[in-house]
C-alpha cells in the first residue's frame, strides 16, 4: 500500500507539486498576514473602550464589530486563495520551465548521440563477428583479439542503451505493462549470460524457480535482473558462484540474484545505487563499470512500484533481491 502510494505521487508532475508547495507557502503568509492584522485591530478596539468595560452594551458591541471584522476578513482571505493559486501557477511555471527546456536538451543529445554511436558498433560488432566465425583464416592470436574487441562491442551496446533508459525515466511512456512472468525473464537472462560465466569459471545456476507474474514491462525487467546477474558475474572471484532465485509469496513476486564475491562495505550499501558512483577497492576485481547499471535497476523497479535492496557481508558475498507486486 505504502510502495502504490509512493507510485502515485511520482506520477504527479513537477509542475504540479512546484505549484501546490507554492500555494501552500503563500497560504501560510497570508494566513498568519490575517492573525496579525486580527490582533492588532483587537488590541486597538479594546484600547479605545478600555474606559467603558463596565457597560456591557460597549462591550457587546466591541465583541459584534470584531466578529463583522473577522468575517470581513475570512471573506477578504477567500477571494485572496485565487489569486494565491494564480500566483503559484505563475512562479511553479517560471521555475520550472527552464528545467524542462534542459531535460528536453539532455534527452535529445543523448538520443542522437546514442544513435550516432549505434552505427559505428554495429560495423564493428559485424566485422569482428565474421571475423571470429572465419576461425581457420586467421591465427588463434588475431581470434582472442576479435573477440575482446566484440565483447567490448556489446558492453558499449549496454552502456547506450542504459543512457537511453536514463534520459527517459520520467516518461510515463518508458514502460509498456503486461502480464509477465519472472521466471520467464529470469530464465532468458541465465541463458543469455550462460556463456560469459562459463568463459570465466563462474557456476550460473537457479536456486528457486517458480512462476511469479507480475504486470511489467518484460524488457525493461529483463534489463534489471540481466545488469544484477551481470554484475554478480562480474564481481565473483575465479571458480565462484551465481545463484538465482524466482519465487512468489502472497502478493509479492521476489528475483534474488546472489553471489559468493568478496562482497560490499556497509558503508558502500546505500551509495552503490547513486548515478554514476563507482565501487573501487579490491571488491570490484578489477572491472569497475559506469555507475549506471545499479541506479537503472533502481528506477525500473519503483516504475513497476517495487524495490530492489541488498544484502552484503564483506569476505562472504551479496545478495540482491527484486520484491515487485504480483498478480493474483
Amino acid at each position: 500500500m505504502r510502495r502504490a502510494a509512493a507510485g502515485r505521487g511520482e506520477g504527479v508532475s513537477p509542475r504540479v507539486r512546484l505549484t501546490l508547495a507554492y500555494a501552500g507557502i503563500l497560504v501560510l503568509l497570508l494566513a498568519a498576514f490575517s492573525i496579525v492584522v486580527f490582533t492588532l485591530l483587537s488590541i486597538v478596539v479594546y484600547q479605545d473602550i478600555e474606559p467603558f468595560r463596565d457597560d456591557p452594551a460597549i462591550l457587546a458591541a466591541a465583541h459584534k464589530m470584531l466578529v463583522k471584522d473577522a468575517v470581513l476578513l475570512l471573506a477578504a482571505n477567500g477571494g485572496a486563495l485565487v489569486l494565491v493559486a494564480a500566483a503559484a501557477f505563475v512562479l511553479a511555471r517560471a521555475t520550472v520551465r527552464p528545467l524542462e527546456e534542459a531535460i528536453s536538451l539532455q534527452r535529445q543529445f543523448t538520443n542522437d548521440a546514442s544513435h550516432d554511436l549505434r552505427t559505428p558498433l554495429a560495423v564493428i560488432r559485424t566485422e569482428t563477428s565474421a571475423a571470429i566465425h572465419e576461425g581457420e583464416a586467421c591465427s588463434p592470436e588475431l581470434a582472442e583479439r576479435m573477440l575482446i574487441i566484440d565483447q567490448q562491442a556489446k558492453r558499449m551496446e549496454r552502456l547506450i542503451d542504459q543512457l537511453l533508459t536514463l534520459a527517459h525515466v520520467d516518461a510515463d511512456s518508458a514502460l509498456n505493462r503486461e502480464p509477465t512472468d519472472l521466471m520467464v525473464v529470469a530464465g532468458g537472462v541465465v541463458r543469455d549470460l550462460q556463456p560469459l560465466a562459463d568463459a570465466r569459471g563462474i557456476g550460473l545456476k537457479f536456486e528457486r524457480r517458480e512462476s511469479a507474474v507480475v504486470m511489467g514491462d518484460e524488457l525493461k525487467l529483463s534489463q534489471l535482473v540481466g545488469n544484477l546477474v551481470d554484475n554478480a558475474i562480474k564481481y565473483s572471484g575465479e571458480r565462484g558462484n551465481v545463484s538465482v532465485s524466482v519465487w512468489q509469496q502472497h502478493d509479492a513476486a521476489f528475483v534474488e540474484v546472489a553471489d559468493r564475491g568478496p562482497g560490499i562495505p556497509a558503508e558502500e550499501l546505500d551509495r552503490i545505487f547513486m548515478r554514476y558512483h563507482r565501487l573501487d577497492g579490491p571488491q570490484t576485481n578489477g572491472r569497475a563499470g559506469h555507475g549506471l547499471g545499479l541506479p537503472l535497476c533502481r528506477w525500473i523497479a519503483r516504475a513497476h512500484g517495487g524495490e530492489v535492496g541488498v544484502r552484503s557481508t564483506p569476505g562472504e558475498g551479496s545478495t540482491f533481491t527484486l520484491q515487485l507486486p504480483a498478480l493474483s
